[in-house]
Order: structure tokens, then C-alpha cells, then sequence
């Protein structure tokens, strides 16, 4: 008798929030790691990235916007 296969592992709807939180995580740890290797005197803790991120988000916005994009 053949087995069937679960088509989801937890649920249908936790499966892509999983998915997503791991993902989330994953990059996380990966941009710290990288960060870290550049600069070891930089401080790598969440806020510090996040404040990053939006630093350069907000730069990548504001330079579209005087192009013109």
C-alpha cells in the first residue's frame, strides 16, 4: 500500500507564515554574518541593521524621486 504524501506540514494557512519567518530569519542572520566580517567594530544588532535598511531605502526613494522615475 503506497503512502500519502501530508500536503502541508503544519497547516494551510501557518505554512507560508512559517515559511516567510524562516526566510526572515535566515536573511537576518546572513546580512549580520556578512556585516560583521566587513567591519568588526560596527555595531550588527537588529536595530542597528533595521536602522540601516531604512537609511538606504530612504536614500534609493529619494534619489528615484529627484530622477524622475
Amino acid at each position: 500500500m503506497a503512502s500519502i504524501a501530508q500536503p502541508w506540514l503544519i497547516s494551510k494557512f501557518v505554512d507560508p507564515i512559517f515559511a516567510i519567518g524562516v526566510g526572515l530569519s535566515a536573511a537576518y542572520v546572513r546580512i549580520r554574518r556578512e556585516e560583521r566580517e566587513k567591519d568588526p567594530g560596527q555595531d550588527s544588532s537588529a536595530s542597528a541593521l533595521w536602522q540601516k535598511g531604512v537609511r538606504m531605502s530612504r536614500r534609493y526613494y529619494l534619489q528615484e524621486v529627484a530622477e524622475g522615475k
